[in-house]
């Protein structure tokens, strides 16, 4: 079992959101959708996509637009989107990736084919992430996977190694919602003899140990925890 990849799909087309909710659900992914551009960065937020389609041609505030709220945005700015559009043109793709597209494809597509994209762009930033991961920093704390430390404002901390795993999965997460599953699957590889509420105590304990930081791990009440930074 592994946590499903979230896909969130931004176009003011019904027909199309619908045709993508059920040709990438049949492949396995997560997808919601917003077909009201002003509603989609919130909707996003709350959803936390691993990958955004992102619609070009909608009146009122454009694909372009939204991609530029999207860049702007602490939660949502390092998530890759894909844009989709029936101006495919040279002139077009260079506009969508100078803004901050991953990848830029025309319509009417092939399914196939944007699964096949969507799998290379989540590969590619996944192995850009990994690169420039063994130092992680949220706020005023720096976990170093090499020398298997934690700071918090610059002093180093004690953590236990599931302490330490539990943060790093969540740092490479953060703002994002984890289930107890994902969070068992994560961390503990889903032991046999883990049980969900393991999970909570060691949620508790992991709050104890980030009290001096400006970090808190928020509940989200019959879904899990994520990881957000306090606002001043």
């Amino acid at each position: 079992m592994s946590a499903r990849i979230r896909i969130f799909a931004i176009d003011d087309e019904e027909d199309l959101t619908d045709l993508l909710h059920y040709q990438l659900g049949r492949e396995g992914y997560e997808v919601k959708f917003a077909n009201n551009p002003f509603e989609a960065l919130g909707k996003a937020r709350d959803f936390m996509p691993d990958l955004i389609l992102l619609d070009v041609m909608m009146p009122d505030l454009d694909g372009y637009q939204v991609l530029r709220m999207i860049r702007s945005d602490n939660l949502l700015k390092s998530v890759p989107v894909i844009m989709l559009t029936a101006k495919s043109g040279v002139e077009d793709r260079i506009k969508g990736l100078e803004r901050g597209a991953d990848d830029y494809m025309g319509k009417p597509f092939d399914p196939r084919e944007l699964i096949l994209r969507i799998n290379t762009v989540l590969k590619r930033t996944t192995d850009r992430t990994d690169e420039s991961s063994k130092r992680l920093m949220m706020g005023n704390l720096l976990l170093d996977e090499e020398d298997h430390s934690v700071t918090i404002g610059g002093d180093k901390q004690d953590f236990t190694l599931t302490e330490f795993k539990l943060l790093h999965y969540f740092l490479k997460r953060q703002g994002r919602v984890q289930t107890r599953d994902n969070l068992l699957l994560g961390v503990w590889k889903f032991d046999a003899d883990v049980e969900t509420r393991t999970v909570d105590v060691h949620i508790r304990r992991l709050r104890k140990k980030l009290e001096q930081s400006t970090l808190e791990i928020e509940t989200i009440r019959g879904v899990g925890y994520r990881l957000l930074e306090q606002l001043a």
